[in-house]
């Protein structure tokens, strides 16, 4: 016992010896050992000052002294009990000081355990073996040095503090938290590539602030960064094209490259002294189309301009370029992106999902409206088209002639003819009445000064027809649809362009008005103005029902909306559960 209590003297004076050197910490050690699990603390200052408000915070300890005969120390066990206290009382950090078989001092290990390292620790042995009385936890520890060591006791006061009051409350994971959200990892080193040589020796903790306290809270999850990446103000000239966004990626071997042009990876060989190149071609149409334009005129004139520095590739790198089918690949591109130019189609379209299907919907589309040619297609009956290239939805009208053929129309740029019904009971329409909220959602060819032009249209040549209520209310639903929320606030632009027009050909009818203003609280609070409007409306409208249930519900008066929806009959119920008006009536409380 006496050799023992001699040894563990020696440890805590070794260990005491090196933490007073540095001016910005005191130890406090129990040099006979009488607490029963800590054996002190060190005070982190924040200057040289004694003052007590120079104190930066205390790490409690936890020394152990050991004279194995190994080449080197790896790890070292504790006692899960003596964890279990660690842990609630906001963790340790463990000093093992290995002494030679003559007592010199042969190295100082540590390992850092805030609170939730000890928990991870701790749920990772019960899952092995589900008791863990007198059970012994081995340890994973380190060599100290002295310029890691105090920001390493800054490191675990920072990650105590933060940790200390979560660690009994059951803990959220990174699963729980929206994409959306900001979550923070803090480390210490000379640069951003210290992360790497951290997270060896440290556990990497993810915080998330909550948005109305502004508190950092602890995720049970810990990390491991596998790269990381920062901005740069290097310029990257290939031929005419120009890059100034690249980007210096770093990784945990040490290694370093450069990405641009979302397509481009540069890295340099430092035992061949060459530059190696990579291109990955982007999913999208557009970058697609520049970045493999760029890789040609690489393989073309086979350097690059590094901030004004000529860098030559090597001539594999040139012949792995060269090698490629680079023209017809250009080709099969701009044929795309001409025909998508041609529809008006703003939307890029990705490649991930250009398939057979869309390859012979491309043919047959460009076929029929752009070369004007007849197509046969297995119809006998004219019909809007809808069809898919790639993540691009296109509709067409397909006018039917003989023998399975028939022509293409862009119901944007020829805007047909339509009409409702026979003889006498028929009315003329705009095509765009056969629309449903399904097509609204995903058509990506919409030119909708077209849509208002077939509108327009009818009332120039004095024909019969509605309004264009109808419509706007399929714009709108198809807008409540949306999950794509610059969809949604497209489709909304659309309805209430329509509705600017609608109300002029209606002269401010009522449910023209109702239609506009439950356009306009989707996308703000109603002002005064309009809800005197909406007011009047109801008083005025005496036993049309669904004008009072309409006011009532943009009024956002539930028991009025409660007492006119009751009056309507079953069938108008029934009716106004699919309209846009009634999603707006389930929402009120």
């Amino acid at each position: 016992m006496a050799n023992n209590r001699k040894i563990e003297t020696l440890g805590v004076s070794y260990l005491s010896t090196f933490i007073d050197k540095h001016e910005l910490l005191q130890s406090y050690f129990d040099r006979n050992d009488k607490t029963p699990v800590w054996d002190g603390e060190i005070h982190v200052l924040k200057s040289s000052s004694e003052k007590k408000d120079e104190i930066l915070g205390k790490v409690p300890v936890q020394i152990k002294t050991t004279r194995q005969k190994k080449d080197v120390l790896k790890s070292f066990p504790l006692d899960a009990r003596d964890l279990e206290l660690y842990k609630s009382n906001g963790g340790v950090v463990l000093f093992v000081v290995w002494l030679s078989e003559n007592n010199d001092l042969r190295e100082i290990y540590y390992k850092s355990l805030p609170p939730f390292s000890i928990k991870d620790l701790l749920k990772k042995s019960k899952l092995k073996n589900k008791s863990t009385n007198s059970k012994k936890l081995s340890i994973q520890i380190f060599k100290l040095d002295e310029k890691k060591m105090y920001p390493m006791l800054v490191d675990f006061i920072n990650n105590s503090q933060r940790q200390y009051s979560f660690i009994n409350t059951d803990g959220i994971s990174v699963e729980d938290i929206s994409d959306d959200n900001n979550l923070k990892f803090y480390f210490y080193g000379q640069g951003k590539g210290e992360i790497f040589n951290y997270q060896k020796e440290h556990d990497l903790f993810i915080y998330y602030k909550d948005p109305l306290t502004g508190i950092e809270i602890p995720l049970e999850n810990t990390i491991k960064v596998v790269e990381t990446y920062e901005e740069t103000d290097l310029i990257i000239t290939i031929g005419d094209f120009t890059f100034q966004d690249v980007k210096r990626h770093r990784f945990p071997d040490g290694s370093v490259q450069l990405h641009f042009g979302e397509c481009f990876k540069m890295s340099f060989d430092v035992n061949k002294k060459i530059f190696k190149f990579n291109y990955t071609r982007s999913n999208m149409l557009s970058k697609a189309m520049e970045c493999t334009e760029v890789l040609q005129e690489l393989g073309r004139v086979g350097y690059f301009n590094l901030n004004g520095n000529k860098i030559e590739l090597d001539n594999q790198s040139i012949s792995d370029i060269t090698s490629r089918n680079l023209d017809s690949d250009i080709k099969d591109l701009r044929q795309i992106s001409n025909f998508l130019e041609n529809m008006g189609v703003q939307k890029d379209l990705d490649l991930n999902y250009f398939d057979k299907q869309s390859q012979k919907n491309l043919n047959i589309l460009n076929s029929g409206l752009v070369l004007k040619k007849k197509v046969a297609l297995d119809y006998n009956e004219s019909k809007l088209l809808h069809l898919r290239i790639a993540n691009i939805h296109i509709i067409a009208l397909y006018n039917f002639t003989i023998d399975k053929n028939g022509t293409m129309i862009d119901i944007f740029t020829e805007i047909p003819w339509c009409r409702r019904g026979e003889g006498k009971d028929s009315s003329d329409i705009s095509i765009f009445e056969v629309f449903e909220p399904n097509d609204w959602l995903k058509i990506d060819n919409c030119n909708f000064d077209s849509v208002i032009a077939s509108y327009q249209r009818l009332v120039d040549n004095d024909l019969k027809f509605e309004d264009a209520n109808n419509t706007i209310i399929k714009i709108v639903i198809a807008a409540d649809m949306a999950e794509d929320v610059s969809r949604r606030e497209l489709l909304l632009n659309w309805a209430q362009c329509l509705s600017n027009w609608n109300l002029k050909y209606s002269q401010n009818s009522e449910i023209a008005i109702i239609n506009d203003l439950q356009i306009k609280s989707r996308v703000r609070k109603l002002n005064s103005k309009e809800m005197e409007i909406l007011s009047n409306i109801l008083v005025n409208s005496n036993d049309n029902y669904e004008l009072c249930f309409g006011s009532s519900v943009l009024l956002k008066s539930k028991p009025q909306a409660d007492l006119f929806w009751n009056k309507l009959d079953n069938e108008t119920k029934e009716r106004y559960k699919d309209f846009p008006i009634y999603t707006l009536y389930m929402k009120l409380s």
